[in-house]
């Protein structure tokens, strides 16, 4: 009984996460491309603040060898580096800000990969956390990066349009989550791949 409860806390939780942050990535999704930029300069002192606290657990980590853990904290020092930047004035300069902030997210999720089949099931359970967290983040900035492109006055009408795509999509992850509110707990891993499946697709308008 009590594993059946833990695992209706661990769905209650994630549920409520995914709710949120559709939430914020809904207000981004509607920012101008000023706004764009100043929240992405917040979001770089996020990730700076989210980089020091993970260092931490990968430290505290026995089950991680010295020479993976020290990759990963060289990883997380090189993205650290980009997210204390001072602000992108020039589109080329914000361009590459972004460049690098992707390059090093992939870079930390990928050894995390790397070192996962080692792990026991606590550490296991720590690097799933921090991957998704790394996707949040990859998914916030790659969203600045369609806005800032797409801001400008030449490609505003492709920018709307792309807009009402990301929108929708969004909308339609957003509706099944709030279906979800009396999920069972035996249910949750079916509901966790159909939503798994339904922010795929939203993510892949990005690229589109």
């Amino acid at each position: 009984m009590e594993e059946l409860s833990t695992l209706k806390d661990k769905s209650t939780k994630k549920l409520k996460e995914w709710k949120r942050f559709a939430e914020e990535l809904n207000v981004q999704l509607h920012l101008g491309a000023k706004e764009a930029k100043d929240k992405f300069e917040e979001q770089k002192k996020s990730l700076g603040q989210w980089l020091d606290s993970i260092e931490g657990k990968i430290d505290g980590a026995v089950d991680i060898s010295k020479e993976k853990a020290s990759d990963l904290r060289s990883s997380i020092d090189k993205l650290r580096l980009q997210a204390v930047l001072g602000k992108a004035e020039s589109e080329d300069y914000l361009k590459d800000q972004q460049k690098k902030i992707a390059e090093g997210l992939q870079d930390i999720k990928q050894k995390l990969t790397d070192v996962y089949d080692t792990t026991k099931e606590e550490t296991s359970s720590m690097i799933e956390e921090i991957s998704e967290q790394l996707e949040d983040f990859n998914t916030r900035f790659d969203l600045f990066r369609l806005q800032v492109h797409l801001g400008r006055v030449e490609v505003k009408e492709e920018w709307e349009e792309k807009k009402k795509e990301l929108s929708s999509k969004l909308n339609q992850w957003k509706s099944k989550l709030e279906r979800a509110e009396d999920t069972v707990e035996d249910k949750w891993k079916g509901f966790s791949e159909e939503m798994t499946e339904a922010w795929s697709h939203f993510k892949k308008a990005f690229t589109n």
